[in-house]
């Protein structure tokens, strides 16, 4: 087994002194960490170029903004070509990415009280074409990690459980100094129609991946269906798995997905580096995607249906070994040997309003569904619109509204129902019996400049312990994105 302890966030600040034990401690980590932050420094730096040339190892001059275009398209990023340097790397395939988004939100209605909290996430990745780099052809790699901080609006200020997130960028993953989340081989075959994967990654990045719902906030509308993921080995963002995928594309609008990714405890683990090969079982997503264009005006759509066999075993949420309610029988739960879920979905471009791929009236949902004992969702329902480049002469700015809805699975309802008849505490907690919770959220993004965005929210969470303890939540801010 292979473990890369890191230093372990937790909610409270960081000590000082801690990271620095944590740094002389770890020496490991912190090169590697060192290397991911530099990777990403050398971004920032060419900013720094002014009038004067920069002379650099690889005997390559940098002037002062050249009149000539740009090979490659930067239209997304804060710092742009800087003088050049992205066009030098992307000629030899190289692409590095630094993004820091912060989410300041305010509970300040219903709920357990009213309060305020700040979180953020930095993303520091590097994309490598092996095939520019080094001629190997089809072949690319990527490295992924993110650093957070902050503190969680749902668990200091909304319910005693934190069914939903409203932060996106806290999330599940808590303060960590440094995590991992991506670190794989990408190779594609026979004219691209046969693409394999392999390494160590979030499966629902990849199965189950709706993007357009990241146009909200809360994490159950972003990316991927939460009802079927929570509590499972089918983790995302910013968890992972080792194993692989293999996809293939019969026709350019068709693809079919499957992958085999181990089941562990941890998954990643909070902080740092975690890769262990000791797993449960495993974990085999599936999926089927179609990405037509219709008519005259080429409205895109993305379409898809899938699912994933857990082969780990889980305890059971209402029976116990011998067949009988847990809370009566004071006998362990019973196992669950295998379990899965399976998700539908996709979302249309209605109108077009502008020339890029997301430039229009776009419409999503998704419907899901578990099978088994343990998991803690039954169901999960998202349905929204996305309207960009709507204000003329604005193309990055966009309006969204969503709805999304988790169903608790009838076996934990079960259970807190027997408890409440017999006066025991309820399980997980909570002050009133689960059975459903939902949120209507909507906001709009102002594009300030190129790879700057601010985008005031407003999030209305009806059930916020998927009971009836404490009223329905009110909670705004904003988000403030800076891709550099």
């Amino acid at each position: 087994m292979l473990k890369f302890h890191a230093f372990n966030g937790s909610n409270s600040h960081y000590a000082p002194h801690a990271i620095y034990n944590f740094m002389i401690q770890k020496t490991h980590f912190t090169k590697l960490i060192a290397f991911s932050f530099l990777t990403s420094l050398f971004l920032v730096m060419g900013n720094l170029a002014q009038a004067q040339e920069i002379k650099n190892p690889y005997k390559i001059t940098l002037k002062a903004p050249s009149t000539a275009p740009s090979k490659h398209s930067f239209d997304n990023k804060l710092f742009g070509n800087m003088y050049g340097m992205r066009d030098w790397l992307a000629d030899k395939g190289i692409d590095l990415t630094l993004t820091y988004m912060t989410e300041t939100l305010a509970n300040v209605a219903g709920g357990r009280r009213a309060g305020i909290d700040y979180a953020h996430q930095i993303i520091m990745a590097t994309d490598v074409d092996l095939e520019k780099l080094i001629g190997a052809k089809g072949l690319s790699f990527r490295m992924l990690g993110v650093q957070r901080a902050g503190r969680d609006v749902a668990k200091d200020y909304i319910s005693d459980l934190t069914l939903f997130e409203p932060q996106q960028s806290y999330g599940v993953g808590g303060n960590v100094l440094y995590h991992l989340v991506q670190l794989y081989l990408q190779q594609k075959l026979a004219n691209d129609q046969i693409i394999v994967t392999a390494g160590y990654y979030p499966p629902n990045m990849s199965f189950g991946s709706f993007p357009l719902g990241c146009y909200a906030l809360d994490n159950v509308t972003c990316s991927h269906p939460t009802g079927v993921s929570v509590s499972s080995h089918w983790r995302s963002w910013p968890f992972a798995n080792l194993g692989a995928q293999i996809e293939y594309d019969p026709i350019k609008t068709v693809y079919i997905r499957a992958g085999l990714f181990q089941a562990t405890k941890k998954d990643g683990g909070n902080s740092g580096f975690y890769i262990t090969t000791n797993s449960l079982g495993v974990v085999i997503p599936m999926e089927i995607g179609w990405n037509p264009s219709w008519g005259k005006d080429h409205l895109p759509g993305h379409y898809k249906i899938g699912g994933y066999i857990d082969t780990s075993d889980n305890k059971d949420l209402y029976r116990s070994i011998n067949g009988r309610p847990i809370v009566t029988s004071n006998l362990p739960a019973r196992i669950e040997k295998q379990r899965g879920a399976w998700y539908i979905g996709g979302d249309q471009m209605l109108y077009r309003l502008g020339p890029g791929p997301r430039d229009g009236i776009m419409f999503m949902t998704i419907i899901t569904g578990s099978s088994g004992t343990s998991l803690p969702f039954r169901h999960d329902f998202t349905a929204g619109f996305v309207a960009q480049h709507f204000m003329p002469g604005r193309p990055g700015d966009y309006s969204s509204i969503f709805w999304s809805e988790l169903i608790v699975n009838p076996n934990l309802t079960k259970t807190q129902r027997l408890q409440a008849s017999i006066g025991l505490p309820l399980r997980n907690g909570v002050k009133a019996i689960e059975t459903n919770t939902h949120v209507l959220e909507f906001n709009y993004g102002f594009q300030f400049s190129h790879g700057l965005k601010f985008v005031p929210d407003c999030q209305i969470i009806f059930r916020p312990d998927a009971g009836n303890y404490y009223k329905t939540a009110l909670v705004t801010g904003f988000r403030f994105q800076a891709d550099l």
